[in-house]
C-alpha cells in the first residue's frame, strides 16, 4: 500500500476498479494515466498497482533501487508453470544464471548465428510466391522459432517438436499476461475453454522439452550449442527445463512481433522500404556476413523506430520488498507498480508528433538529447534482455533480406489494429508478396 497516495485514475468502479477500462483498451487507458502525474494508481479488482511514469522513477525502480523490488505477479505465474530460468528468476539466482548463459550471448558467438540466421531467413523468404497471399505474422513467428532452435539448440529438434513448440507457446503466453491481470486468482481454476487450451498447451510444451533435454542425457554428445552446456553444468533437469522454457518464450514472440510491425510500416512507407533496401545492395553486396549487420545503420534507424512505435512488451511489473520512496510517494512493502513502455515511447514531451513512423528521429542530436530511460524496449538494469544483441542481428538481417527481394502489399480492406495481449500485436498481416525488378519496383 501506498502511503503517500499518489492520485487514482479516473472511472474507479467498486470492486471492479478499472477491470473494464482495461479490457476495452488497455494501451489506451494506460497512455491516458500519463497526464495525471509521474506516479498514477489504478485497481485491478481492490488491487492497487501503480503506474511509474517519468522516466527518473523508471530508472529508480529498473536500476538504482532494484534491489528492493521483486519481479512481479506475472513473473511469479510463470516460475509456478516453468520454473526459476533467466526470465524468470528473482535475485541472487537470476545473476547466477546470466554469468552462466553470458558466455552463449557474446558478440563472437552472435557473429556466428548470423550464418544459421540467414539460412532460415532465405528458407523463409525464399520461399515465398509472388501474388501469392501470406500471413506475415505465422511467418514471422515461424521464423524466430526455428532461429532460436538452430541457433541455440544445434541437434535436430525435429520439424514435429518445433511445430508443437509454435502451436503451444501462443495460448501459454496470453494464458500468463491474462492471468497476472485478473483480480483475483480463483478465475484460473474455473474449467473455461481459454483455461483448458492453457492446460492442454502447458502439458504438451513440456513434454516436448522433456524429451529434448532426455535426448541430449542420452547422446552424450557436445554440440556446442547453449543446451549442451546446460545440461554439461546443470544436473537438476527441472532447471534445465526453466532454461530452455525461457529462451524459448524471449527468443521468439518478441522478435517475430518487432519483425512484423516493422514489416507493416515498410508498406505504409515505401521510400523506407526503398532506402532499406539499397542500402542493403550498397552495404551487403548480395550477401550478410557475419559482421554486416552491424554497418546497417539505416535499419537500425527503422528498427529502432518500430520498437518505439510498436514496442512488443508492453508492461513490466514489480513488486517492493521493502519500503521506498518514489518522488512524493512512499510505497511499503507488497506494493506493486508497474511500466509501460509503449506509453513511455509515445509521450510527446519525450518524442514530438509520437505516432509519426520517423526513423530518421533516430540520427543527430533529437536522439543523444532524450533524458535516460526514455526508450527502453529491451528492459532496463541487472534484467534487461540477455539476448537483445542476438535479437537485433536477426531482425537486423530479416528486414534486409525482405526489401531486398519483395515489396509486400497489405491485403485490401483489411485494416491493422493493435492488440494487448501478451504482446503488442497486430491483429493480422495478411500480406500480398510482390517481386522486386531490377529497378527497385515491385512487379
Amino acid at each position: 500500500m501506498a502511503v503517500a497516495a499518489p492520485p487514482v485514475a479516473p472511472k474507479h468502479i467498486p470492486v471492479l476498479g478499472h477491470v473494464l477500462s482495461l479490457t476495452r483498451d488497455p494501451i489506451g487507458f494506460l497512455q491516458n494515466l500519463r497526464a495525471h502525474g509521474d506516479i498514477v494508481t489504478f485497481y485491478l479488482g481492490t488491487r492497487p498497482v501503480h503506474q511509474i511514469n517519468s522516466p527518473e522513477l523508471i530508472r529508480q525502480v529498473l536500476v538504482t533501487d532494484a534491489r528492493h523490488f521483486s519481479r512481479g505477479k506475472i513473473f511469479a505465474k510463470a516460475r509456478q508453470l516453468f520454473g526459476d530460468g533467466l526470465a524468470t528468476a528473482d535475485e541472487p539466482a537470476h545473476m547466477r544464471q546470466r554469468r552462466v548463459m553470458q558466455p552463449a550471448f557474446h558478440h563472437d558467438r552472435i557473429a556466428g548465428y548470423v550464418n544459421v540466421m540467414r539460412e532460415q531467413i532465405d528458407e523463409t523468404v525464399g520461399g515465398w510466391v509472388p501474388n501469392k497471399p501470406i500471413m506475415l505474422e505465422q511467418e514471422m513467428a515461424g521464423l524466430t522459432l526455428r532461429v532460436t532452435a538452430k541457433a541455440l539448440f544445434q541437434a535436430d529438434l525435429g520439424q514435429a517438436a518445433v511445430a508443437e513448440v509454435y502451436r503451444s507457446l501462443d495460448p501459454i503466453l496470453n494464458g500468463l499476461a491474462k492471468r497476472s491481470m485478473m483480480p483475483v486468482e480463483l478465475f484460473e481454476r474455473i474449467p473455461t475453454p481459454g483455461n483448458r487450451r492453457f492446460d492442454a498447451a502447458l502439458r504438451r510444451l513440456l513434454a516436448v522439452v522433456d524429451d529434448v533435454i532426455a535426448a541430449y542425457r542420452a547422446g552424450g554428445v557436445d554440440h556446442g550449442d547453449l543446451l549442451s552446456m546446460l545440461v554439461t553444468h546443470v544436473e537438476d533437469d527441472d532447471e534445465v527445463r526453466a532454461q530452455v522454457l525461457n529462451i524459448l518464450m524471449a527468443g521468439t514472440e518478441t522478435t517475430a512481433t518487432t519483425l512484423s510491425w516493422a514489416c507493416h510500416e515498410l508498406v505504409r512507407h515505401p521510400d523506407v522500404a526503398d532506402r532499406v533496401a539499397a542500402e542493403a545492395e550498397s552495404v551487403l553486396n548480395g550477401r550478410i556476413g557475419g559482421a554486416d549487420p552491424d554497418r546497417m545503420t539505416y535499419v537500425d534507424r527503422v528498427l529502432t523506430e518500430t520498437l518505439r512505435l510498436h514496442t512488443p512488451i508492453w508492461l513490466l511489473m514489480r513488486t517492493a520488498t521493502a519500503t521506498v520512496r518514489l518522488g512524493d510517494v512512499t510505497l511499503r512493502p507488497g506494493a506493486e507498480v508497474m511500466v509501460s513502455m509503449p506509453t513511455l515511447h509515445r509521450d510527446p514531451a519525450l518524442f514530438p508528433d509520437p505516432t509519426r513512423f520517423d526513423p530518421d528521429r533516430w540520427q543527430g542530436q533529437g536522439a543523444t538529447d532524450l533524458p535516460r530511460m526514455s526508450f527502453i524496449p529491451f528492459g532496463a538494469g541487472g534484467h534487461k534482455c540477455i539476448g537483445e544483441k542476438f535479437a537485433w542481428a536477426e531482425m537486423t538481417v530479416a528486414v534486409a533480406a525482405v526489401c531486398a527481394r519483395w515489396r509486400l502489399r497489405l491485403r485490401p480492406g483489411h485494416q491493422v489494429r493493435e492488440v494487448a495481449r501478451a504482446f503488442l500485436r497486430p491483429n493480422g498481416l495478411p500480406m500480398i508478396p510482390c517481386l522486386v525488378d531490377t529497378a527497385g519496383s515491385a512487379v
